[in-house]
């Protein structure tokens, strides 16, 4: 009995005592410490809850329940005793039932299939028929995101959610019809079709593509009918029978002049941080100008991230890592970098790319060219070349939420492409030296004021290097050099503002300028009489102006008037561009199209024909002047699309003349080695059929062209163009299965036109042009990609996937080019036919990790 009086007297005498201290932003460890020793009383808290927390607290004679009532409140967490002696401290339970209903803000009509989503928790969920969703119970503190087609996002906390139960969510239809999304899912996941025509790829929804471990942006839009590469390259796409250097590629409002790395096999764009890409085969928003044939317009996210995180994986010919972070909640930073690693490892990834890259050059040729036939095997060894290759990128975006509705984006970007080819048998030395580089940073400030003016400000830089340096050495005693470079240095500005008239109509009104420098260097006397001869600096200035009309019905319909106004000051004149785009639904399931357009183009790249030791990255880009044209490309489409229960079949014909070529813009092989300007006419058939079985998608693409050249002063009558490949057919087919996505698809297409020749008195004659074709191409793809989670919170996810291009190896040639060389045995003149041949069987892995 005295033992628990003692006790209790003693418990009595803790809670009782008395402490006096004034805490100015003291540790709340330290208060902790000096609350327990006074008051008798044990803490029990893990670190990490009270780590880095300071309070301001004044202790005088203060009872202990009112204390543990201030800790409370000053550091937001919970002090429960459990006993006299004893205080557990934890983070508050903060969780909120989320839930509500979905409706148009117009029509109050209910919202279903909208997608809810917390980014930062990787959850989400669809809203039913009836607009109504549900979260459960969530952290108060989470970020909501709602998306639904045709309207704008929208973004609630779901502290929100804590007094209003199951509230009614309005959303608001977006401002613009030219954002309204026609067909979700028009080949795969990823790809859709919106109602202006153009194509949307988003790629972080992007489902895998045959032949494609991981998405290559330029590779995937070559899925789509009308666009194809006949060369196999990402940097030769070509859209209705338009050469590359004819579609305007973008890259964050910058214009790109070198789109691809390892001479054209891989996209320059980092596909991690790609938010989506616009693609336009015809009717495009009269914003967008300068070049004649479809525009390319890709863009990296634009919204503030939420949290970091970020991946990083690597692949068979090189590594890449990227970083998205919040600086405030406000500003945020995107970040990313890639390097190949081909300079230090060949996988087989590597040998088949660059089998096909180098055939034909002094890298794939035999490496005795310095060896007299009496030198031993020693020194026919160390002449072999050396191949030092490789390439990388780097890319930073600022994004800035200036207020609720302005947004500011500055964004830049960098590649490069380092070739250095080396022969050496110690007395003679041959160097070749290719570099590429593409550099460029742009500003853009969006906004929207009154709720009906949208405004926009854009600048850019940009500019592309390449250059060749041949080096020819005797004893360190330099014998010969030959130079090839060709720089391109683009300043330009985009000033519009968009009136809505209401929600289903509006006009925009912009103003364009920009400062284009172009020089080149080409040592070697070239045999033909053109501007390559010069090596001056040619600058253009342009200013434009244009305005866009455009209506959205409520069934649907779609009308767009545009009108673009160019002066180019290297030719002095002035271009008009009148655009017209249409579509309207004929039914519920079927829609009638067209378009027409008028397209000027003052910048073209040119083929140097010039045997330059290395045979790779001739194009030189070029102004138009008393020689070169302006391109005029005058086109005109038609079209019907049907989509219903997942079936999607559209047929599209179209007529394009592109007018101002000439023989060297094109390339092609004559005997005429004067300088010689004609047009090219285009006539052709898009037709895509699709349909969805659950988890199973199969599309089948086919592409009729019928591209005919007319050069009265090589030939009296028209005669195949280059890039006529008159039939192009596509089977593809996707599967998923748990985690797992499966792709098989299979490419035929017509063999490409080419010209016959003869060595005769030791001169090339050539028969008449494009008069031959190659065999016909085809290729099987596959691909596959199993994708999983690193940790129990999905935090940290990643995906392995494999690849194989040209399963079964099939190599033809898809060029012919020719050139007369002295036989070193013989020393006569012989005709050497150069046949580029296709890729062949060419595997990837991928292995990626996100965070």
């Amino acid at each position: 009995m005295k033992k628990a009086l003692f006790l209790f007297f003693l418990c009595s005498y803790s809670l009782l005592a008395q402490i006096n201290k004034d805490y100015k932003k003291t540790p709340l460890q330290q208060v902790l410490t000096d609350v327990s020793e006074s008051y008798g009383l044990i803490f029990s808290f893990s670190d990490e809850i009270i780590k880095n927390k300071t309070i301001t607290l004044v202790i005088n004679d203060t009872p202990l329940d009112q204390i543990l009532v201030a800790l409370r409140t000053l550091t937001k967490l919970n002090f429960k005793k459990i006993s006299n002696r004893q205080v557990i401290i934890s983070t508050p339970n903060r969780k909120v039932e989320v839930c509500g209903y979905l409706f148009d803000e117009t029509t109050n009509a209910p919202l279903s299939f909208a997608t809810i989503s917390i980014k930062s928790q990787n959850m989400g969920t669809v809203a039913n028929d009836k607009g109504f969703f549900q979260l459960g119970a969530i952290k108060e503190d989470s970020q909501i995101t709602i998306q639904h087609v045709g309207y704008m996002d929208k973004k609630i906390s779901a502290s929100d959610f804590k007094k209003s139960g199951c509230p009614k969510i309005p959303l608001f239809q977006e401002d613009t019809a030219l954002e309204e999304v026609l067909i979700i899912e028009y080949i795969t996941k990823g790809i859709d079709k919106k109602i202006d025509g153009s194509f949307s790829i988003l790629n972080e929804d992007l489902g895998i593509l045959p032949g494609q471990s991981e998405p290559d942006i330029l590779q995937s839009i070559q899925l789509i009918p009308g666009i194809n590469s006949p060369d196999e390259t990402v940097t030769g796409i070509q859209i209705r029978g338009g050469s590359s250097d004819q579609n305007l590629v973008l890259w964050d409002n910058i214009k790109m002049y070198n789109t691809g790395h390892f001479f054209g096999m891989l996209s320059a764009f980092n596909p991690n941080i790609i938010k989506d890409a616009k693609i336009f085969k015809g009717g495009a928003h009269p914003k967008y100008g300068d070049r004649a044939s479809g525009v390319i317009d890709i863009s990296s996210d634009k919204e503030v991230p939420e949290k970091f995180g970020g991946g990083s994986g690597i692949n068979g010919t090189h590594a890449d890592l990227y970083f998205k972070t919040p600086i405030t909640k406000k500003i945020g930073a995107i970040i990313s970098g890639r390097r190949s690693y081909t300079d230090l490892l060949e996988t087989p990834t590597y040998k088949a790319l660059s089998e096909k890259v180098f055939q034909n050059t002094k890298i794939t040729a035999s490496p005795g060219t310095l060896i007299d036939e009496e030198e031993d095997e020693d020194e026919v060894e160390a002449a072999i070349g050396e191949n030092n290759f490789f390439f990388y990128d780097l890319s930073a975006k600022l994004i800035i939420d200036a207020s609720e509705n302005d947004k500011i984006m500055i964004s830049s970007i960098y590649t490069s492409n380092d070739l250095t080819f080396e022969i050496d048998n110690e007395e003679d030395q041959i160097t070749d030296d290719l570099k590429i580089q593409n550099e460029g940073v742009s500003f853009s400030w969006e906004g929207t004021k009154r709720k009906k003016f949208r405004h926009s400000l854009k600048g850019y830089y940009s500019k592309y290097d390449s250059g060749y340096l041949y080096t020819e050495r005797e004893e360190n005693t330099i014998e010969e050099q030959a130079v090839r470079t060709n720089i391109v240095k683009d300043i330009g500005l985009d000033a519009n503002i968009t009136f809505d008239i209401s929600k289903k109509n509006s006009f925009t009104l912009g103003y364009q300028f920009s400062d284009n420098d172009v020089s080149y260097t080409i040592t070697e006397e070239s045999e033909f009489e053109t501007p390559l001869n010069e090596s001056d600096l040619v600058k253009n200035i342009a200013n434009t102006f244009y305005g866009n009309y455009q209506f959205l019905s409520k069934n649907k319909g779609f009308i767009a008037l545009g009108l673009r106004a160019s002066h180019y000051d290297v030719i002095d004149n002035v271009y008009v561009e009148p655009r017209i785009n249409i579509e309207y639904p004929i039914t519920n399931t079927l829609r009638i199209k067209a378009t027409g357009e008028l397209r000027y183009q003052p910048i073209s790249q040119l083929i140097e024909f010039e045997d330059t030791q290395l045979r790779l990255q001739n194009n030189i880009w070029i102004h138009a002047n008393d020689e070169i044209p302006v391109l005029e490309s005058t086109q005109f489409s038609t079209g019907l699309l049907f989509s219903k229960n997942d079936w999607n079949i559209e047929i599209d014909g179209y007529y394009k003349n592109i007018d101002g070529l000439t023989s060297i813009t094109n390339g092609f092989n004559t005997g005429n080695l004067e300088l010689s300007t004609g047009e090219s006419r285009i006539k052709g058939v898009d037709i895509l059929l699709k349909k969805k079985f659950n988890d199973f998608r199969t599309w089948i693409g086919y592409t009729f062209n019928d591209i005919e050249y007319t050069f009265p002063e090589i030939q009296d009558a028209p005669f195949p163009g280059n890039n006529d490949i008159t039939h192009n057919f596509r089977v593809s087919n996707t599967y998923e299965v748990n985690q797992w996505e499966f792709s098989l698809g299979w490419l035929w297409r017509s063999g490409a036109p080419f010209t016959e020749a003869d060595l005769i008195n030791d001169e090339i004659e050539y028969g008449t042009p494009n008069a031959k074709r190659l065999k016909n191409y085809h290729r099987l793809d596959i691909s596959a990609i199993h994708r999983f989670n690193l940790n129990t919170s999905g935090s940290w996810r990643g995906h392995l996937g494999a690849s194989i291009q040209n399963v079964y190896n099939r190599k033809i040639p898809i060029s012919i080019r020719y050139q007369a060389d002295e036989n070193p045995n013989t020393d006569e003149i012989e005709l050497e036919v150069l046949r580029q041949e296709s890729l062949g069987i060419t595997p990837n892995l991928i292995f990626r990790m996100y965070f």
